[in-house]
């Protein structure tokens, strides 16, 4: 028993750290990514015979989808970190930080966070597959690099929250 007593916090902890890796890895791959320009793309309207054109610019800081991805892999890393600290000192005492109702309090707060990376993959990835569908065959290489590389940001984003439920079956199972 006592051998289960000391393991569960170290596996908590080597999997809080792979999590944090992951969420920083996604972070470091979207960011990096942001820095591809597109345009001038031309806005055509006509009105009767005429035609007006508009030029803009396309940055991908400008889908939602990019910034929600962004902010949530920002997030968990904040997350991370501060759990971080908790479970060193959970291997190091030996014993749950704060009791009972503190440890329900943070199995919580790691389905809420579970939640929230799970989203953020899969919108993600929605983005990726439905934009490769739509007009994937008018992508030229920069945006075709810039989805795959998103692409393999939403995945370490899903793979942090199969980090999470590991987690949060060690911490309801050690309960």
């Amino acid at each position: 028993m006592a051998a289960r007593g000391r393991a569960l916090p170290v596996v908590t902890l080597f999997l809080r750290v792979i999590t944090l890796c992951l969420l920083a890895a996604s972070l470091v791959v979207t960011a990096t990514t942001a820095k591809t320009i597109y345009g001038p793309y031309p806005i055509y309207i006509y009105i009767g015979d005429i035609e007006l054109t508009q030029q803009y610019d396309f940055t991908f800081q400008g889908l939602y989808t990019y910034r929600y991805v962004l902010s949530v892999a920002a997030i968990g890393c904040a997350y991370s970190l501060i759990l971080i600290s908790l479970a060193i000192i959970a291997v190091i005492e030996g014993k749950r930080v704060g009791g009972t109702n503190a440890a329900r309090f943070l199995s919580f707060l790691d389905v809420v966070f579970c939640t929230l990376f799970t989203s953020g993959g899969a919108a993600g990835l929605g983005l990726v597959v439905d934009s490769q569908r739509i007009d994937g065959k008018y992508f030229d290489s920069a945006r075709r690099k810039f989805f795959i590389s998103f692409d393999a940001s939403c995945g370490l984003l899903l793979a942090a929250s199969v980090c999470t439920v590991v987690i949060i079956m060690i911490s309801v199972y050690s309960k």
